[in-house]
């Protein structure tokens, strides 16, 4: 049986990945040239942006890139694959990792953007493992007690050195529960001392993990289906400040029209917290093999009703992958994302980026959006035009340097 949906959604994580090679930044606001944004609509109570992932891989498209995520949102996705080597006991950092975690902090700083760290110890290909191991760690779990402190140290650099509003310490952690039981719990244990060390080297930022969501609610095509997950939002107790989603519906269903009224919605009945879109998309074109049947208008349909969700839901952050095509992810597996961006890859706005730009001008102001929420009563789930009433199922077809000396930083002391 083909694989391609899941390989789909397994190949986004495998992309941010490749994405850091081309993490240079020469001058953090050298190219950076605000757009006037003209205050219009109703105001919205989240952050909007993009992640760190351009349509190119190379240092001025990475710069581009930052700039746009600018002037078109106020947030920013940096994802990290964990640097286990470098926080093993007794190592210590190297000036190219220092220097990276600086560029980024300033890149994004000098543009006013929130960051939302990622920090992702698993691999994004098969996360029943850790990624990256070194030598004569291959095959061990965070119950290794190196492998743990490395992961505690390193959140703990940081939560210090970058002071991101949002950390995220493991992405789409349901995955790993599903693939690997075992290493799924020895990482809830690593994590709970991580989410303390964070919280005493940074007390404002809020700790989290991600869930990938149609892995969730087992609609994955092609992957075993099952009952919805929901008490796995429970595992983390206190420590945690709010849910993390991925969700990439255009590989469960073939169009937006098909994804359930209460799709995104259904959530807040399983959890109090606040409810985060921490990397969403949807496809613009029909994908090989099948894999969707979207369109353009589809997207802007998805888009559209996303955002509705995202004010009724009162989230703090919508956080779409891609801004732009990814142009470089032309082979196999890739190829399924390449047409998840609002613009094409070269920058060329599609329908949806219409929608994106509006939203981005509605005045942030989470007090009023709230009050105008009340004011308008509880919202009802509207299924898109043509839905219809079932419950569809899926078509299986400033400048500062890191405090303490590199030793010191990798240690958490």
């Amino acid at each position: 049986m083909s694989r391609t949906r899941a390989l789909a959604l397994f190949a986004i994580g495998v992309l941010a990945v490749v994405a850091t090679g081309c993490r240079q930044e020469r001058d953090a606001a050298a190219t950076f040239v605000p757009r006037e944004r003209t205050e219009s609509g109703d105001p919205r109570g989240f952050l909007m942006g993009f992640s760190d992932v351009p349509a190119s891989l190379t240092s001025d498209a990475y710069i581009r890139h930052f700039d746009l995520v600018a002037n078109y949102g106020e947030a920013i996705l940096l994802q990290r694959p964990s640097s286990w080597s470098q926080f093993l006991p007794g190592a210590e950092v190297t000036d190219d990792l220092r220097d990276e975690i600086i560029a980024a902090r300033e890149a994004s700083r000098a543009r006013d953007l929130e960051m939302i760290v990622a920090l992702d110890p698993f691999d994004a290909g098969n996360r029943g493992r850790l990624g990256g191991l070194p030598q004569g760690y291959e095959g061990r779990s965070l119950a290794d007690p190196d492998l743990r402190a490395a992961f505690v140290r390193e959140a703990t650099f940081i939560a210090r050195n970058m002071r991101p509003e949002y950390l995220a310490l493991g992405t789409e952690v349901n995955a790993t529960y599903e693939r690997n039981p075992e290493g799924y719990f020895a990482f809830l244990d690593a994590y709970q001392e991580a989410y303390d060390a964070v919280k005493e080297a940074s007390p404002q930022t809020k700790v989290f993990v991600t869930f990938q969501y149609e892995e969730l609610l087992g609609v994955v095509p092609e992957l075993p289906p099952h009952a919805p997950r929901w008490e796995l939002l429970d595992d983390f107790g206190d420590s945690i400040d709010l849910i993390g989603i991925t969700s990439y519906p255009s590989f469960a269903y073939p169009t937006a029209r098909k994804v359930p009224a209460e799709y995104y919605t259904q959530l807040a009945e399983h959890t109090d917290l606040p409810i985060a879109f921490t990397g969403i998309g949807f496809a613009s074109g029909a994908g090989r093999a099948g894999v969707n049947a979207s369109t353009e208008p589809e997207q802007r349909r998805f888009l559209q009703r996303l955002l509705d969700d995202a004010f009724n839901m009162q989230t703090p952050l919508l956080i779409w992958f891609a801004a732009e095509d990814l142009g470089f992810a032309a082979s196999p597996p890739y190829d399924l994302l390449s047409s998840i961006g609002l613009r094409d890859a070269n920058g060329t706005p599609k329908e949806s980026w219409t929608v994106w730009e509006e939203a981005s001008n509605r005045p942030l102001d989470p007090e009023a959006a709230a009050a105008l929420l009340a004011e308008r009563g509880t919202p009802t789930a509207t299924p898109l035009a043509d839905e219809g009433t079932s419950t569809p199922t899926p078509t299986p077809t400033d400048t500062e340097t890191p405090e303490g000396t590199p030793t010191e930083a990798a240690s958490g002391g």
